[in-house]
C-alpha cells in the first residue's frame, strides 16, 4: 500500500512538471528543451504502466480479503452436569458453524454438532442415559455415547419463490410457538426440507422430514422379564421412527407493542415408507397400517408485562391419536442473560405438562407389537431454555448468568414432578452448565 502511494506521488509530480514545461513553451520565458519534455513523457508513461499494475495487484488483494472474510466460522461449547433421582452424568456439546455469502441475496450455513448430550435418550444404550427406562424405546437416534453429526446445512435466499421474504432449502432448524418447547431453531436442527417465510417473516410455511437424523430403535421381544412402555409385559413392542415427512405452518401476529400471538399447524404425510417399524433386530421393516400419528395444532402467546418481566405460553394438541394428546408449557421470565454482556442475568419460573405417549397394539409381519407415539418430536429439537418429558408435569426453576466475557452459566431444577397419567411422584431433574462461544 505504501509503494502504491509513492508511485501515485511520483506520477502526479511528473505530470505536473510536464504541464508546467508545456505552459512555458508558449511564453516569453525560456522554453524547456524538447528532450526534457520527451523524458518527462516517457517517465509518465512508465509510471502510469507501473501504477496500473500496482492497482490491479491491490484490487486482487482486496478481493482475496473479501473472499476470505466471506467464510466466517463460529461456534460454542457447553459442559453440563445433570442429575435425575440417583443417577448423574456429565454431558458435553460442541457446535461449529460456517457462514458464507454466495451472492448479494444468497447465503450458505452449516453446523457440525459433536455431543455427548444423551440424558433424554439420544442414544439407545441405556447405561449412557439418565432416563434409562425410556432410553431403549423412546429415542433411537444414536447408538453410542459420543456422537457427531451435521445438524444444519442449508442455502437461504432472499425474495425468491412465490414472493417469499426468504426461502431455505436443506437441513435446518425451526421454531414453533412462543417458547420453542416442541422445536427451537437455535438448538440442533436436523430437519431436512424446504421452508418459506412471508409477511416480514411472520409466517413460515414448509415441508420437511423431521426424522432425518433418527434411526430405528431396537425391537424388544415379549416376555415377563422385560420392561415395556405402558406397563405391558405380554407382547413385544417397537417404536416407530416417529415424525417424518410433514407439512407445517408457524405464524406470529403482533397485536400490540408488548403482545404477540403465535399459532402452529403440522400435518404428517402418510406413505408406505413413512413410520416403518422395526419388528426384529434386523434391517427388515414392517409397514404400519395407520400412516400418520401427528396432526398438531398449537397456539401461544408472548407478552412483556414490563421492561423486565416477560410471559410466554404454548398449548399443543395432537388430534391424530385416539383421545388426543396435549402439551402445555408456560414460562415467566425476569430479565435475561446476554453472553456478550458480563454480569447480565435472567431467571425463569416454568410449568410443563406433557401427556403420556399413545400406545396401540397392531399386527405387523405376523407379529403382535405395541407402538408408542409421543406428542414430542424429541429432545434434539426442544429449546435449551425449556425442560419437557413425556408423561411428566410440574414446575421448573431456571437461571442464566453471564459470568464473564463469552461465559454463560445456566441451571435448571424441577420440583414436585408428577406422572401426568397417574399423578404419582417422579424423580426431579437438576442441571448446571457452563457455556462459551468462539
Amino acid at each position: 500500500m505504501k509503494k502504491h502511494k509513492s508511485l501515485r506521488k511520483r506520477y502526479l509530480a511528473a505530470t505536473l512538471a510536464l504541464a508546467i514545461s508545456l505552459s512555458f513553451a508558449g511564453t516569453s520565458y525560456a522554453a524547456p528543451a524538447q528532450k526534457d519534455i520527451d523524458a518527462l513523457k516517457k517517465e509518465i508513461a512508465e509510471l502510469n504502466m507501473i501504477l496500473k499494475v500496482e492497482q490491479r495487484k491491490s484490487q486482487a488483494m482486496e478481493k482475496a480479503k473479501e473472499k476470505k472474510a466471506a467464510w466466517n466460522f463460529d461456534g460454542d461449547a457447553r459442559i453440563k452436569y445433570a442429575e435425575l433421582g440417583s443417577d448423574s452424568k456429565m454431558l458435553e456439546r460442541v457446535r461449529i458453524g460456517v457462514n458464507h455469502d454466495l451472492g448479494k441475496d444468497v447465503r450458505f450455513h452449516a453446523t457440525w454438532n459433536v455431543m455427548n448430550d444423551n440424558e433424554f435418550g439420544l442414544t439407545n444404550r441405556r447405561a449412557d442415559n439418565l432416563y434409562r427406562d425410556t432410553a431403549s424405546y423412546y429415542y433411537g437416534d444414536f447408538d453410542g455415547a459420543d456422537n457427531n453429526w451435521l445438524s444444519k446445512a442449508y442455502v437461504e435466499m432472499d425474495k425468491s419463490l412465490l414472493g417469499s421474504n426468504t426461502t431455505t432449502i436443506g437441513r435446518f432448524g425451526q421454531t414453533f410457538g412462543a417458547t420453542g418447547f416442541w422445536s427451537d431453531e437455535e438448538t440442533n436442527g436436523g430437519i431436512d426440507g424446504i421452508k418459506l417465510t412471508f409477511d416480514d417473516k411472520r409466517i413460515t410455511v414448509g415441508f420437511a422430514n423431521f426424522g432425518a437424523t433418527q434411526d430405528y430403535p431396537t425391537y424388544v421381544a415379549g416376555g415377563t422379564g422385560a420392561t415395556y412402555p405402558g406397563g405391558s409385559t405380554a407382547v413385544p413392542y417397537y417404536l416407530s421412527k416417529g415424525l417424518e415427512d410433514a407439512f407445517f405452518i408457524n405464524a406470529k401476529m403482533p397485536v400490540s407493542k408488548a403482545t404477540t400471538f403465535h399459532g402452529m399447524y403440522l400435518r404428517e404425510v402418510g406413505s408406505k415408507t413413512a413410520n416403518a417399524l422395526k419388528v426384529a433386530n434386523t434391517d427388515s421393516k414392517a409397514e404400519e397400517p395407520r400412516l400418520s400419528k401427528h396432526d398438531l395444532h398449537g397456539i401461544g402467546i408472548s407478552t412483556k408485562i414490563n421492561e423486565k418481566v416477560t410471559f410466554l405460553g404454548d398449548y399443543l394438541q395432537n388430534i391424530a391419536v385416539d383421545g388426543d394428546q396435549d402439551a402445555i408449557y408456560l414460562s415467566l421470565r425476569y430479565k435475561g442473560a446476554d453472553i456478550a454482556k458480563p454480569g447480565s442475568f435472567g431467571l425463569n419460573f416454568d410449568y410443563r405438562k406433557v401427556d403420556a405417549p399413545y400406545y396401540t397394539a397392531i399386527t405387523a409381519n405376523g407379529k403382535q407389537v405395541q407402538g408408542s407415539y409421543s406428542i414430542l418430536c424429541g429432545n434434539l429439537l426442544s429449546s435449551d431454555r425449556t425442560l419437557v418429558e413425556d408423561n411428566r408435569k410440574g414446575p421448573v426453576f431456571g437461571f442464566q448468568w453471564a459470568a464473564g466475557h463469552d461465559l454463560l452459566v445456566e441451571g435448571k431444577q424441577s420440583f414436585s414432578t408428577k406422572n401426568t397419567e397417574t399423578g404419582a411422584s417422579e424423580d426431579d431433574y437438576t442441571s448446571i452448565s457452563l457455556s462459551t462461544r468462539f
